[in-house]
């Protein structure tokens, strides 16, 4: 017997990839550039936190992650985007993640209605796209909407052309920036015709900015600047419309640290919570005292 949710999936990329290039001589020097690890060294000090703070194992973690490293990750934001100060709340606006692929998935699941098959809720994902997306969509029972990022709409999906009808029955729309695998990055204009979007259909934002530590000279502009331009505007609630999800992966070349984050509006929050609360898995003690350093760490 098989689950309805997964007979629309394919098997997972990665292994499809192996097997497809499985007994193929290179010609050459292997170049790795499937799963996209970091080729660089981690912090060194993460490694002594780690050690130091080993006994930690023998505890259950919260599933809210703990204070210091909720702090750290405002702290970061603030820095980062040039937030004002009480713009976000430690306290109920930050969820800590085991990496952003955990979030991005099981947030579909909090966002989407029971009957989404019935009401023929729709989730919007930019193709090309990120397959836990597609994933998410398919458990949740949405009509799952592959919108094209082509050359003329500088390789973001162009979401402000869909029609009413269709924005009307959205739950979510994800957007990658920088994306991947074209890396365009999402400006200012296009964050806030998205936001706008979604307060007036009454969508949420899922921004993957897991790459947001990826550029050469000009840092990319944030979903979250966006926000904090239209809350200064009177819009006041356009946090319950965006989830931010970031994560130590790439910006501090931690893939297996397994640590990430998602900030939103409380209420969104809440339901995360709940959500996580039941099917999650916490980051161990150290891992939450490794990844407060490194998120308070700007060189690193």
């Amino acid at each position: 017997m098989t689950s309805w949710r997964l007979e629309s999936l394919p098997e997972y990329a990665f292994p499809r990839l192996r097997a497809l290039l499985h007994g193929i001589d290179p010609g050459g020097p292997e170049l790795a550039l499937s799963i996209g690890e970091p080729q660089h060294a981690f912090p060194s000090f993460i490694r002594d936190i780690l050690i130091a703070e080993v006994d930690g194992y023998a505890k259950y973690p919260p599933n809210d992650g703990t204070p210091a490293f909720r702090q750290a990750t405002v702290n970061w934001l603030n820095r980062r985007y040039q937030l004002e100060s009480g713009f976000i709340d430690s306290e109920s606006m930050i969820l800590p993640l085991s990496g952003t692929r955990e979030g991005l998935f099981s947030t579909a699941l909090a966002l989407v209605p029971h009957d989404a098959i019935r009401t023929q809720t729709s989730i919007l994902i930019p193709n090309p796209f990120y397959q836990c997306y597609a994933a998410a969509g398919a458990n949740t029972g949405a009509e799952t909407l592959f919108i094209p990022a082509l050359a003329e709409t500088n390789f973001l999906p162009d979401y402000a052309s869909l029609p009413d009808n269709i924005l009307s029955r959205t739950a979510a729309a994800y957007v990658c920036s920088p994306a991947n695998p074209q890396g365009t990055i999402a400006d200012m204009t296009y964050w806030e015709t998205l936001l706008h979007l979604a307060m007036q259909h009454d969508f949420v934002v899922i921004a993957d900015e897991c790459y947001a530590e990826i550029y050469d000279t000009v840092p990319p502009t944030g979903a979250l600047e966006a926000a904090a331009k239209l809350f200064a505007a009177g819009h006041t609630h356009v946090l319950d419309h965006l989830l931010c999800f970031h994560s130590l992966s790439k910006r501090s070349n931690l893939p297996g640290l397994r640590s990430g984050f998602v900030v939103g509006g409380g209420k969104l929050m809440a339901r995360l919570k709940q959500l996580r609360a039941y099917g999650g898995a916490p980051s161990p003690l150290p891992v939450y005292e490794a990844a407060t350093a490194a998120w308070n760490n700007d060189t690193h």
